[in-house]
């Protein structure tokens, strides 16, 4: 019975170093058979999945009260982006975040503005072609894939994205594998249960869960920043 109990431990504690933390099976998909309006009707890691805001909404992202409201600059300058980087803006929409950080990059910076709908890459083409040659790039993802060569990122962000990735775990892996190793990953999402951001409950995420989600992929926190609606969630890509 000793030797029993002896293997059973060897077993769980090699098991344990191959497969690391066994939480990464709370981070599964699964259908909702009475979703809320705003939802798709599929959960991840416990959370419901909202609808994406379309196209539709581009007027919303280049609203005049936006830098007020959300305080875009001050997420700039938290970004601590610096001349020659080659940056991510992951779920672009008309690349108000992508032309923004363009400033900081340049003069041989780069920054790739990715989005799944035809009709945001469209305005991001038009924005690219005010710009410097070659400064802003444009990818069209797939649902899964975000199309980027690997290993080119020193850092990517998700400005109020995250929430509404219809496959969020391999969208996130598809973003590990672009962003460089010791780069970072940074998530800005609207704050959750805070009742002065005037945005819907689907759309907005705590700093745990980002961080629940995130290191289960094995993403390292590095810190929570808050901004006037928003959380900036700072993870290192292993």
């Amino acid at each position: 019975m000793k030797h029993t109990n002896f293997s059973l431990r060897v077993f769980i504690l090699l098991t344990g170093l191959l497969l690391g933390p066994l939480s990464w099976a709370a981070c599964n998909y699964a259908p909702i058979p009475n979703p809320h309006p705003d939802g798709i009707g599929k959960s991840y890691c416990d959370r419901q999945i909202s609808k994406v805001m379309g196209w539709q909404g581009a007027p919303w992202l280049e609203r005049p009260q936006r830098l007020q409201e959300e305080r875009t600059d001050l997420l700039i300058q938290k970004l601590n982006l610096k001349p020659g980087m080659v940056v991510g803006d992951i779920g672009a929409g008309t690349g108000h975040i992508s032309t923004m950080m363009t400033e900081r990059i340049s003069p041989d910076g780069v920054v790739w503005a990715v989005d799944i709908q035809p009709q945001m890459i469209k305005m991001l083409q038009k924005k690219a072609e005010s710009l410097p040659k070659g400064r802003l790039q444009i990818r069209q993802s797939s649902e899964k894939n975000l199309n980027l060569p690997d290993r080119i990122l020193d850092v990517a962000i998700m400005v109020d994205v995250y929430h509404e990735l219809e496959y969020p775990r391999e969208t996130l892996q598809s973003l590990m594998k672009a962003v460089k190793k010791g780069g970072k990953i940074v998530f800005v999402e609207y704050r959750a249960f805070d009742p002065d951001v005037p945005i819907k409950a689907l759309h907005t995420m705590s700093v745990a869960q980002v961080q629940k989600e995130a290191e289960d992929l094995g993403l390292k926190y590095e810190k929570a920043e808050s901004l006037s609606w928003q959380n900036m969630i700072t993870f290192i890509n292993p």
